[in-house]
């Protein structure tokens, strides 16, 4: 039992340090590379937590929901940091036609409020990043 505890915790460590290099990722992105780097994470996304960015923005609440309280809840919280680091980029690059801005800072929004009903741990981190994408809008 403890073997698969310690191969648990090596898994959910290792999709943290993916999510963390994809937050990371996004401090590289300008104009001229900004599409191929949000297909890369993207593409990450996809084959990590079958998710995007555009599958965020489209899903219905209920079904993001869903898809969210199955993950551990240190990846949501890096889901929704992702959402917050690109909504912050957008400020500075154009992420093209195809950005659905206005979607993915709805879905950051109710993620943090999944989060904050879900959890007993206050987090002015996630105060401010809801404060920010709600001004957002």
């Amino acid at each position: 039992m403890e073997v698969e505890k310690d191969f648990i915790k090596r898994e959910i460590q290792k999709l943290l340090l993916l999510l963390n290099s994809l937050i990371g990722k996004i401090s590289g992105i300008n104009s001229n590379n900004a599409e191929s780097e949000i297909g890369d994470i993207n593409e990450a996304l996809k084959n990590e937590f079958d998710l995007s960015l555009v599958r965020i923005a489209k899903m219905e609440n209920s079904e993001l929901i869903e898809h969210i309280s199955k993950l551990h809840e240190s990846h949501a919280e890096k889901i929704l940091e992702l959402i917050y680091e690109i909504i912050l980029k957008t400020e500075s690059v154009n992420f093209g036609e195809d950005f659905e801005k206005t979607e993915i800072i709805q879905k950051g929004i109710m993620i943090i409020d999944y989060i904050n009903e879900k959890t007993k741990i206050f987090s002015i981190g996630r105060m401010n990043m809801g404060n920010y994408l709600k001004q957002s809008l």
